[in-house]
């Protein structure tokens, strides 16, 4: 008997104590390849260790694959349909599917998490290291605080080497969205990210990939501050609050906790609307540096940030 199957793709949008420079240096040199067989070949070439293939891997993913923010604002439903007799068969079907998407990401050299994601399982399947495809959520922007998503919206890779699971997201190593346009930068602590950081960014939608790193809920995940790249990359702790929607009381200043803070930190804070950002009160309590910002006294968005960059983004009430 045939079955009709109907496979819908996902479409969305740390200190590394490991020195990859070398691996990193020489895959910088490498040609844009336009099949996946080729770089496999290449880094298979070049590399002994398993974890310098996965880094090479990864890194050249990172380097010359451009994230594609018009399929980002203007997700297509891409499906495929196809008719299978047994397991054996849907399970080939299935596998080729994914490996012309992956063909078709090294020709166009852009795609979003999900071509990125299988990218990264292809080559590895190649190379003959164990990597698996986790799909699950993210966040970007405060509006998204204490909403949890009705799907996944994400997704990113994980791969064992020397017998443990690490977490790592090529689409975000990448580069990053600024006003409209994609910046290509690449963001190192997405490789191999810290076990104690992974649920600030990234929850997985398996349950069992949860329990691998941690305790948490997915209305927990969605009701954390968004938290910077940068600041998690940092040895900078928020202590207080944790909750990432901010109950203002009248007549009663915003105030914020952090450990590792210097009180000569570049620090500034802007709410949503307001025209120019400001620079908070800091003071130093027990070894806490204590961040001090007005009532905005409305619903609004609070974005802190670190050196110029974002570090923190909350909701207010």
């Amino acid at each position: 008997m045939k079955y009709l199957l109907t496979l819908f793709l996902l479409i969305s949008i740390s200190v590394n104590s490991q020195d990859f420079a070398e691996v990193d240096a020489k895959v910088t040199k490498y040609p844009r390849f336009s099949k996946v067989e080729d770089l496999a070949t290449k880094i298979d070439n070049d590399f002994s260790k398993d974890e310098e293939k996965a880094r090479a891997a990864f890194f050249w993913l990172a380097k010359n694959i451009r994230y594609n923010l018009k399929e980002f604002y203007n997700p297509k439903q891409r499906s495929i349909r196809f008719s299978y007799a047994s397991e054996a068969e849907k399970l080939q079907k299935l596998q080729a599917a994914k490996n012309n998407l992956v063909n078709a990401t090294f020709k166009t050299k852009q795609g979003v998490c999900e071509e990125y994601a299988q990218s990264f399982k292809r080559i590895c399947d190649l190379l003959g290291l164990n990597s698996k495809v986790i799909k699950g959520y993210a966040r970007n922007t405060p509006n998204e605080i204490g909403i949890p998503a009705n799907t996944t919206n994400h997704a990113w890779n994980a791969i064992q080497l020397n017998e443990k699971w690490i977490i790592l997201d090529a689409t975000w190593a990448a580069g990053y969205e600024y006003n409209g346009k994609w910046i290509r930068k690449f963001n190192n602590y997405f490789y191999n990210i810290p076990k104690e950081k992974i649920f600030k960014t990234h929850f997985p939608d398996d349950s069992l990939w949860v329990l691998r790193f941690g305790r948490m809920s997915l209305s927990e995940f969605y009701n954390q501050p968004i938290y910077g790249h940068n600041f998690l990359n940092s040895n900078i702790e928020l202590l207080s609050p944790q909750n990432g929607i901010i109950k203002a009381e009248n007549g009663k200043n915003i105030i914020l906790k952090f450990k590792n803070l210097a009180l000569n930190s570049a620090i500034i804070y802007n709410f949503k609307g307001y025209r120019y950002a400001q620079k908070p009160v800091l003071k130093m309590e027990n070894g806490i540096t204590i961040v001090s910002i007005p009532n905005p006294k409305k619903n609004s968005e609070l974005y802190l940030y670190f050196n110029n960059e974002v570090a923190l983004q909350f909701k207010t009430k």
